[in-house]
């Protein structure tokens, strides 16, 4: 299986300094990768420098066989810690929002932001990394893009909370993850195209108009902000940004790799004059992995990386 990791020289700074770190949202697909990559660089020293922080209290095993305590994120204001790397994955994404009440949805992620923003307010913070989202460039209204609004909300509160605690903050605008841990194994299009192959079925694309997409693997995306936060940068907002690659061309370039064939593909007719591209924007991110001195992984590694994880 696919190993995450941080980079050697950041997982030296971290069994050097003596920094608590703090990751809420530590059950979903960053949070879980961002656990394995800090046990991988701390190992028995993990329950004592980091505390997780998930939907419910409850213990996880991890890769290693170390089993960790995840508290309840409504836990966090009667926590107290030396000033922390703080990693916010805490969120409910656009999938909540098109199954609750909108009232509701908006409700509790701005209750979710105003905990942590007051949490670090009070507690102070070495550097904060907030994954945000491409959903923000859809623009619009609460109503209709509630997500992208509310992470935009996130963008701006965040930013403003981490220049008054002169603290390095790391924003992402997140576009398309691959790799372990990939979670919402039915809607996100790169797992279902796997699973497809995986078990051996033709790959079915329901969308009657060509779907474009660039991934970026998870630990990468960690790697990038742990880094920029160890050496205390703060760039502007950046995008996530990869190979483009349309969804009836990554079913092939997937089926190749992991069986060497084509594969048949199921999909209807393509409609003229539709397109959907969900692409980051600039180059920004290949530009701090650059002068971090990191190798991203293309697009070839992501996949075997992700198939891997969905096999074991």
């Amino acid at each position: 299986m696919a190993t995450l990791r941080f980079q050697p020289g950041y997982a030296e700074i971290l069994r050097t300094i003596a920094t608590p770190i703090l990751v809420t949202g530590a059950g979903g697909w960053l949070g879980r990768a961002a656990l394995e990559m800090f046990d991988a660089a701390l190992g028995d020293a993990l329950p004592a420098r980091l505390t997780a922080f998930g939907a419910s209290a409850r213990e996880i095993r991890l890769r290693s066989g170390r089993m960790l305590r995840l508290h309840a994120l409504g836990d966090l204001p009667n926590f107290a810690a030396p000033v922390p790397l703080f990693f916010h994955f805490a969120y409910l994404t656009r999938e909540h929002a098109s199954t609750q009440n909108l009232a509701a949805y908006v409700a509790a992620n701005r209750d979710i932001s105003l905990l942590v923003q007051r949490f670090l307010s009070r507690n102070g913070c070495a550097g904060l990394f907030v994954p945000s989202s491409g959903a923000v460039y859809a623009g619009g209204e609460l109503a209709h893009n509630p997500y992208g609004v509310l992470k935009r909300e996130d963008e701006a509160g965040f930013v403003a909370l981490a220049r008054r605690l002169d603290a390095p903050a790391v924003i992402a605008r997140v576009f398309n993850l691959a790799g372990p841990f990939i979670n919402k194994l039915e809607s996100y299009a790169l797992a279902c195209i796997l699973l497809d192959i995986l078990g051996r079925r033709p790959v079915t694309l329901r969308a009657a108009h060509p779907v474009w997409r660039a991934y970026v693997d998870v630990g990468d995306v960690l790697n990038i902000a742990l880094g920029c936060l160890l050496t205390g940068a703060t760039p502007p907002i950046f995008d996530t940004t990869g190979e483009a690659i349309e969804l009836s061309a990554l079913a092939q370039r997937a089926g190749h790799l992991l069986t060497g064939n084509a594969v048949e593909l199921l999909r209807p007719d393509w409609e003229q004059g539709l397109e959907n591209r969900y692409l980051g924007r600039g180059e920004t991110y290949a530009a701090l992995a650059k002068t971090l001195g990191m190798n991203l992984h293309d697009l070839d590694r992501q996949i075997l990386d992700t198939a891997a994880f969905l096999r074991a």
